[in-house]
């Protein structure tokens, strides 16, 4: 179970937690005590960082690290007394630090912690749109991790496919990487503008933890040709329930298509039953 605990600076974390018997540790700082060495000292001891909302205190570490714990099942340390009770700060309460890493390179990100709406578990939203230096970066370290395997076109698959939205910009880099030109993505709806005859688009209903309510998975039938009868590389951002890659699965053996593997930038719930998955990151939120 992981184990965090609030701190005033990098140093009193390493001191408090870098000897504890924890599967994970994380440190909690005020938002100006997380420079780029304090960051590095985190890391060079193995412990995560969340950090604060910008202007907070040593008090607003307290109260999230508190907040964390009790929605996240985790344990607390360096909990001499309970932390301030307060309000929440809006929807956003705070910042985790996503590391990447493979091969010599690590690639790091803050994200927004967010609570999930209808529920009390927080997440860290991993959302790639609009990032094209990020999106190239992990574009670039997912095709070495995939090349090193021998999951490479022509010998282990023969397209790319992935779901929109938030993996397009990734799915492409990636696809530039390996030197091929197209790629399908499955639409979330069905479209106006799709085929109905002679074949109409071929629908999956999935559930995903990051979007309200059921949606589907739609194959342009434009596109069907790109995959019937070949072998298919699922690439995904995320993948927390695993609702989305399985449904995708699915549609892609519906549409006549082999897939060999699905690669992900994050893993954050339990292993899916799909084919050969490649994750590069399990982070905590």
């Amino acid at each position: 179970m992981p184990l965090i605990g609030a701190y005033a600076n990098a140093m009193e974390a390493v001191a408090s937690l870098a000897g504890a018997a924890a599967d994970r540790r994380a440190a909690v700082l005020p938002h100006a005590a997380a420079h780029d060495a304090a960051r590095r000292q985190l890391r060079e001891a193995s412990i995560e960082c969340i950090t604060t909302l910008a202007g907070e205190d040593l008090s607003g570490a307290e109260w999230l690290c508190r907040e964390l714990a009790q929605a996240q099942g985790w344990h607390r340390g360096a909990a001499e007394g309970e932390a301030p009770g307060r309000a929440s700060p809006g929807d956003v309460i705070g910042w985790y630090e996503v590391r990447v890493a493979y091969g010599g390179s690590l690639i790091t990100t803050d994200r927004p912690i967010t609570r999930l709406h209808g529920g009390r578990a927080y997440i860290a939203s991993f959302n790639l749109l609009g990032q094209g230096r990020l999106n190239r970066a992990l574009g670039d370290v997912l095709h070495r991790r995939l090349a090193d395997d021998g999951i490479v076109p022509g010998v282990a698959f023969d397209v790319v496919v992935c779901a929109e939205s938030k993996a397009v910009g990734m799915a492409q880099a990636l696809v530039e990487r390996f030197g091929l030109d197209r790629y399908v993505v499955f639409r979330k709806g069905l479209k106006n503008y799709m085929p109905r005859h002679p074949r109409p688009p071929l629908e999956q209903e999935v559930a995903s933890i990051t979007t309200a309510g059921t949606q589907s998975l739609v194959l342009d039938p434009n596109d069907w040709p790109l995959v019937e009868g070949r072998r298919a590389l699922l690439v995904d951002d995320v993948i927390a329930t695993g609702g989305t890659v399985r449904a995708a699965c699915a549609l892609l053996g519906r549409a006549g298509a082999e897939v060999a593997a699905v690669a992900a930038i994050l893993l954050k719930g339990p292993e899916p039953d799909v084919p050969r998955l490649i994750v590069l990151a399990r982070p905590l939120l």
